[in-house]
């Protein structure tokens, strides 16, 4: 039996994606089609859609490693128009616990202040309400979060797709790197016309 799917956008906010952003992934922008065509076979089907997002305190630890990014209430943390869905949820690392809604929203965003979206409190219960999928990642950045997620996704021995043509790395050796650890650790790779097929 194929399980149902459903798809994982990795942190496709404006400070990554965007050139002028303050963490500028090198050519993000060059994967905005394959994320475009993706949300749109999302929304055809009725694919549920869990997307994480950076939400950062002004003063965060993190800004010791990295320059000031996705500060919550900036519109460097807002996701690009090309992965926000009307009628979002979003939940924050303070959101009350999680209960698995009559109706599922299009999409659930769900805030996190590490690389690890599994830090947000409410992360198990929202994969629980899902029941049985097998998770279709993409986003940004390969060696970080994109990493830490789909990681987090084997533990708990979700079946990963990773879409190899819709992921960018900050840098092209780690990524290669990147994907082997991911690949050991059991994610399958496709692509974006795989997945849209």
């Amino acid at each position: 039996m194929t399980l149902p799917l459903a798809f994982f956008d990795v942190d496709t906010q404006i400070d990554f994606m965007e050139r002028t952003g303050k963490l500028y992934v090198p050519h993000a922008e060059d994967i905005i089609p394959q994320l475009v065509q993706l949300m749109a076979y999302a929304r055809q089907r009725n694919i549920p859609v869990l997307s994480s997002a950076d939400a950062h305190a002004p003063d965060d630890p993190e800004f010791k490693i990295w320059p000031p990014h996705c500060v919550t209430g900036t519109r460097g943390q807002q996701r690009i128009k090309e992965t926000s869905l009307p009628g979002a949820l979003t939940i924050s690392m303070s959101s009350a616990p999680f209960v698995s809604p009559k109706s599922w929203p299009p999409q659930i965003i769900i805030e996190k202040d590490v690389y690890e979206t599994s830090a947000n409190p409410n992360f198990d219960a929202i994969l629980d309400a899902l029941g049985p999928r097998r998770y279709v990642v993409f986003g940004v950045a390969t060696e970080y979060c994109v990493q830490a997620d789909v990681l987090a996704l084997r533990e708990r021995d979700r079946p990963v797709e990773l879409v190899v043509d819709a992921i960018k790395a900050i840098t092209e050796e780690d990524g290669r790197k990147a994907l082997e650890e991911m690949a050991d650790a059991g994610a399958e790779f496709v692509t974006t016309a795989d997945v849209c097929k």
